[in-house]
């Protein structure tokens, strides 16, 4: 693909990321507040109802401010994205932010809430170790009616006192192992549901929230130090599944866009080639069958568009002659779009040829197209095969010159073949004197038809990989006879299409000039 193409196709997959991006976020934002909103709910209700919890109650506010602020946080974003038109770094930047945001709310909050609530630590504690006291009470109890033995005395009647170095322990280990495989990990693989993003995209926010916890974890690693430094070493592995889902995720994404993309564009290009073949094929003449010569034709380009050419044009002549006809046929090399603007080039100059002197020659036109395509198009490696001709019924005369062209064939009345071999070197191959049409002269009476073509039709292989080759369309031509609807073009064509097996490797083009036994 050129580079404009390129560009184009990297801008588009660029916008229909940014588009997608926009989209999910919102879904994504909405969902997280929506569910933040519920949980928010919930909490009040429970403390309004459960009685228990209001023994906590320091710690329940402070949970709920944090809650509260994350969710005003995502219902800033959400409103920022809804209400201005962002591109996808923008989006994604801002995306990275709230993540970081919310992440290191969460992470901030488990120690500060602990930390700013320690009586209720205490208490819980204090609570936790009363409630195991009990039940191995209960339990010693059961064993001594089932062994029917005193019950041994306490020896201390209260349960063990809660110190700060257990306060501080109890802090370290809600801190340290509930942290990093919860908090983070929620926040990021919830996100990598929703957002479209790469995985590299997806481990931008994670890691300051890895340093923070990193940081976190080891202001309390001496109370902790086995489970704080497990939590440091295995922090990482959080992001693992989410950025699993996104390499999936965009990876298909990728995929399919492209498919898309590339379906898309073949439709577009199908469809310019088809009006490119329209305007291409507008170019050839319509086919002549009245007057003194006429001609007709069969053309089959490799695609839809092609490089071969036919010109023709009939010239009157005074009062009491029968008009001369002129025609020539191009073969450009290359095939498709390339070739095809070659042609629309080589059309023009041909009609200002002829427009300027309806009496040119093959020879005068031929050296005038070879000097146009030596300097305008040979300089890209462009070079063209032609066929001049011109026919007088006047003076029953075919007059042509033939650049590098194979050579035509003049089937005369009795059945006799002859051959019309190139006369000069190909177009645009040299320049000035260098270049000599060599126009030639032959006999063309009533009944006698040419029939000149293009390489396509000697290059036709068959299974084998044998080519047709001049010799061969040599025979079709002596032994082959005319259809009813189409002449020699048509019947000759179709030997050159059952010779050849596969599609076709290059333009065909088919022509029949003849002259009736009667007018």
């Amino acid at each position: 693909m050129t580079s404009s193409v390129t560009t184009d196709f990297r801008e588009e997959y660029e916008a229909e990321r940014g588009r997608l991006l926009r989209r999910r976020f919102l879904w994504y934002a909405g969902v997280v507040i929506g569910l933040s909103v519920s949980l928010l709910i919930v909490q009040i209700g429970v403390f309004a109802f459960v009685p228990a919890v209001r023994e906590y109650s320091r710690q329940f506010w402070l949970q709920f401010v944090f809650a509260a602020l994350s969710t005003a946080v995502y219902v800033t974003a959400f409103f920022w994205v809804r209400r201005h038109t962002l591109d996808r770094g923008q989006t994604l930047g801002l995306v990275t932010r709230l993540i970081v945001i919310s992440g290191a709310l969460s992470i901030i909050a488990t120690p500060a809430i602990f930390e700013m609530s320690r009586d209720e630590v205490r208490r819980q504690l204090e609570s936790d170790r009363a409630r195991n006291r009990e039940e191995t009470r209960v339990g010693r109890g059961a064993t001594i009616v089932i062994e029917n033995a005193p019950a041994p005395a306490d020896p201390s009647g209260a349960p063990e006192p809660v110190t700060e170095v257990d306060v501080n322990k109890r802090i370290a280990r809600q801190v340290v192992l509930g942290n990093a495989l919860g908090s983070i990990f929620f926040t990021h693989f919830f996100a990598c549901l929703f957002l479209p993003w790469t995985a590299r995209e997806s481990f931008k926010p994670i890691l300051p929230l890895l340093v923070l916890n990193g940081l976190v974890t080891l202001f309390y690693i001496r109370l902790v130090p086995i489970g704080g430094t497990i939590s440091i070493v295995l922090s990482p592995l959080v992001a693992l599944p989410g950025m699993a889902i996104c390499w999936w995720r965009h990876s298909r994404f990728r995929d399919q866009f492209h498919f898309q993309m590339l379906k898309g564009r073949y439709g577009e290009m199908k469809q310019d080639l088809g009006f490119a073949r329209q305007i291409h094929e507008s170019m050839f003449p319509q086919p002549l069958r009245d007057g003194p010569v006429r001609f007709e034709f069969r053309y089959e380009p490799m695609r839809q568009i092609g490089g071969d050419y036919l010109f023709a044009r009939r010239i009157p002549q005074p009062e009491g002659r029968l008009p001369i006809l002129n025609l020539a046929i191009v073969d450009v090399t290359g095939h498709g779009i390339g070739a095809a603007l070659t042609v629309n080039r080589l059309h023009g100059e041909i009609e200002r040829r002829f427009g300027a002197d309806q009496d040119s020659t093959p020879s005068s036109l031929l050296t005038g197209l070879n000097d146009y395509l030596h300097h305008s198009l040979a300089t890209h490696s462009v070079y063209a095969t032609a066929l001049f001709v011109r026919i007088d019924p006047n003076d029953h005369t075919l007059r042509w010159a033939s650049a590098g062209h194979p050579p035509a064939f003049v089937r005369t009345l009795d059945g006799r073949v002859d051959r019309l071999d190139s006369t000069t070197l190909v177009l645009g191959a040299c320049k000035g004197d260098d270049f000599d049409p060599c126009e030639q002269q032959t006999r063309f009476m009533p009944g006698d038809v040419l029939i000149a073509y293009t390489d396509g039709a000697t290059e036709a292989r068959n299974q084998q990989g044998r080519m047709l080759g001049v010799d061969g369309l040599l025979r079709i031509v002596a032994s082959a006879r005319p259809d009813e609807d189409g002449g020699w073009a048509s019947s000759v064509l179709r030997a050159v299409d059952a010779h050849r097996f596969g599609p076709l490797q290059d333009d065909t083009l088919l022509v029949e000039v003849y002259r009736p036994v009667t007018i």
